[in-house]
């Protein structure tokens, strides 16, 4: 089998990504969990801006390379991350709701997988890999996705809300499960350390203006308690995001920055 590293972009609230799965990873999906779920993780009903990726792989058999399940927040689009697409694509690797797609994908691929989380993003991810009761609506996630993980990667992350919920108010930074430090959901994903895969990093930077460096609660924005590395770098928001694919590749092939 060549060197494969499956990449698989899940869209979330956002727009304009342009394709869809494979035809064999879409075939996949439907012969194993239902037409149903293929239709929601693929997300056909915003037409173009949905999931893709897949690959020729047919899951049949294991991966030579494990998959990368990338998640991204509200403040950027799947379009923004085509050079980390082509990063992988040019390095002979080729391209594949975020609980559902990790399960999937770790079973389409017969092995543990990677996550990137950017922004809001990482928060969303997080409580995918942890399980557990939702805050808001009580339903019960099941349990903890960790055996799952490898590689767990924050950019930029919401870890711990955002500067911009100085003040809780209805919406994004309500007490429930907004971005407030001190919400339910975030102190939710913070409750336990580790839990998120076997390597732990995130990256962030002072300039962020989005989600910020500092909250009111005193706490770093993007940390992540337990993590195996941290890495600050220069630019705002975008910045972070884009200008470190480099590093988020190498911590995901070679766990160290």
């Amino acid at each position: 089998m060549p060197s494969i590293r499956r990449f698989l972009f899940f869209s979330f609230c956002i727009f304009n990504a342009f394709a869809d799965f494979s035809p064999s990873f879409n075939k996949y999906l439907i012969d194993n969990y239902g037409k149903g779920i293929n239709d929601l993780l693929a997300r056909r009903d915003i037409g173009g801006h949905g999931s893709y990726g897949g690959g020729t792989h047919d899951g049949s058999t294991r991966t030579s390379k494990q998959a990368v399940v990338l998640v991204h927040g509200i403040t950027n689009t799947a379009g923004t991350f085509q050079g980390h697409r082509h990063h992988l694509l040019n390095a002979g690797w080729s391209d594949e709701l975020v609980r559902y797609m990790i399960q999937v994908v770790a079973a389409f691929t017969h092995r543990k997988v990677d996550v990137i989380g950017y922004s809001l993003g990482s928060p969303i991810a997080r409580k995918a890999i942890l399980g557990g009761a939702c805050v808001d609506t009580g339903e019960n996630l099941g349990p903890s996705l960790t055996g799952l993980i490898d590689t767990y990667v924050s950019v930029a992350g919401a870890n711990r809300g955002s500067f911009l919920c100085a003040l809780p108010f209805p919406g994004a930074c309500n007490m429930k499960n907004g971005l407030s430090c001190m919400s339910e959901y975030i102190k939710d994903i913070n409750s336990r350390p580790r839990y998120e895969g076997k390597y732990i990093f995130s990256i962030y930077g002072p300039g962020d203006d989005k989600v910020g460096y500092r909250n009111t609660c005193g706490q770093l924005c993007s940390q992540i308690a337990g993590a195996n590395a941290e890495f600050e770098r220069p630019g705002n928001h975008d910045d972070v995001l884009i200008k470190t694919a480099a590093l988020q590749f190498k911590l995901i092939d070679q766990h160290a920055g």
